[in-house]
């Protein structure tokens, strides 16, 4: 690549091909949406395939040699080049030359390269750090909390448009009737910013919802969201999560991930949420219900979205919780397990914080059921957590960590290398454990692939 002559004209990727067969190359403009085609004359972006799987895979010979072989491949890149350069986007490898910027990306379903111009890499560093500069400019959540309680307070009705109608109208923001908000029938209204970005959305029902069946209405979703700074989401949903407790009461659910907060009443059901932002919604209860226990009977790949639920012992008159449950699709191969970790960890570290004293710890355990002294322990709690591992023939490993998203992420990198070297051929041979020990609490759900 360094000695490669650059022209950042159409031709390079004829030449690259040669070079490169039979990887496949991609070229386009860095702001284009189209790739490159027999007509264009300028790139300033080649993308260079190294190797995929299917994104659903849950084979594990596949998903551990893409791993082994991506961790080659940084190792040789870093002996050639040296250490990458600093990069403003998380877990993507950059090293800088006169000629080119490469990015060396590694998602979970795959290994490629981006080759870029070096102009075309400032102008895109400078794009990122102007919306993050952005972001950070975005720390006032009063627009959310001032406009919560009408949603709150409203009542629904049908769910039709006039039922809608005067939610909007008290909370006053203006209505979006842009052609693509008119063509998808949902009812929009937006505050728009450089350091606010608020919007109230009311989704229309689709077809394949089967509305008549469920009884839908012609909206099934009110939701209230809000932009925000992570910086001030600690406090932000502090906030909004008290100005629902005086609305609504204590919240007789919570789970993750994105620290649910729910409120699940016989018409209609409440949920607080992170996510970017701050999240306040509303839907049908019996008819999203349904619709969910429908698509779990009869879809063949369909997984439950939480990680997690807890009882927080809050129920009242008004809000409960549901009488049925759905498993989790059986964890039958460690790619499989590793994926409900890897979701399931960082959630109780990050929400577990946000959401007490509704929520404060939750306690799990992997073990072999003919070996007791192989095992790992570990727990998640409001002010930190902890990870004990006992393996054959290796010292023992104990950790603490500090109650943030960061130690979710390296407790699941911890257990699923771990996990492999208990002796046992797949997880169907493991025995799992989680518990919370609080008495009021009661986890009603924790997705490990041992329930399915």
């Amino acid at each position: 690549m360094e000695r490669f002559e650059w022209s950042w004209s159409a031709s390079d990727i004829e030449q690259l091909q040669s070079l490169l067969a039979p990887i496949t190359l991609r070229g386009s403009k860095l702001h284009g949406s189209a790739l490159y085609s027999e007509t264009s004359t300028e790139i300033d972006v080649v993308m260079v395939d190294i190797a995929d799987i299917d994104f659903d895979s849950v084979d594990d010979p596949g998903r551990d040699a893409l791993w082994t072989a991506s961790a080659a491949l940084r190792t040789e890149l870093i002996e050639a080049w040296g250490e990458p350069d600093p990069s403003i986007v998380e877990g993507v490898l950059v090293w800088v030359s006169p000629q080119v910027v490469v990015e060396l990306h590694r998602p979970t379903d795959r290994v490629y390269f981006r080759l870029i111009s070096p102009d075309a890499h400032r102008s895109s560093e400078a794009a990122l750090r102007a919306g993050q500069e952005q972001d950070a400019q975005r720390t006032d959540f009063a627009p959310f909390l001032a406009a919560l309680p009408r949603i709150a307070n409203a009542h629904l009705g049908s769910w039709s448009r006039s039922d809608l109608e005067p939610v909007f109208d008290a909370v006053g923001w203006p209505i979006d009737i842009s052609e693509g908000r008119l063509f998808r029938e949902d009812l929009v209204a937006e505050l728009n910013g450089e350091a606010l970005r608020a919007s109230l959305h009311a989704s229309r029902t689709k077809e394949y919802m089967d509305p008549d069946r469920w009884g839908f209405g012609t909206y099934w979703r009110l939701t209230l969201r809000q932009s925000l700074s992570w910086r001030v989401m600690p406090e932000a949903y502090a906030a909004a999560l008290r100005l629902c407790v005086e609305l609504l009461g204590p919240p007789p659910v919570v789970g993750g991930p994105d620290t649910q907060a729910i409120w699940r009443g016989a018409d209609v059901t409440y949920t607080l949420e992170t996510g970017s932002g701050l999240h306040f919604s509303v839907t049908p209860t019996e008819a999203v219900e349904g619709l969910e226990y429908w698509e779990w009977k009869w879809g063949e790949d369909w997984n439950p979205p939480e990680s997690w639920r807890m009882t927080t012992g809050a129920d009242g008159a008004r809000f409960g919780t549901r009488d049925w449950w759905v498993p989790e699709r059986r964890a039958e191969t460690w790619s499989m397990l590793d994926d409900y970790i890897t979701k399931l960890f960082p959630s109780l570290a990050y929400d577990l914080p946000l959401l007490a004293p509704y929520a404060t710890a939750v306690v799990w355990g992997f073990r072999v059921a003919e070996d007791p002294g192989t095992f790992i322990h570990g727990w998640f709690a409001d002010d930190g957590a902890g990870l004990q591992i006992h393996l054959p023939g290796a010292e023992p490993f104990k950790q603490t960590y500090p109650p943030e998203l960061k130690s979710g992420r390296l407790i699941a990198a911890e257990t699923t290398a771990a996990l492999r070297k208990f002796g046992v051929a797949s997880p169907t041979d493991l025995e799992m454990v989680a518990w919370t020990p609080q008495g009021t609490q009661t986890l009603d759900t924790i997705r490990l692939g041992f329930t399915g």
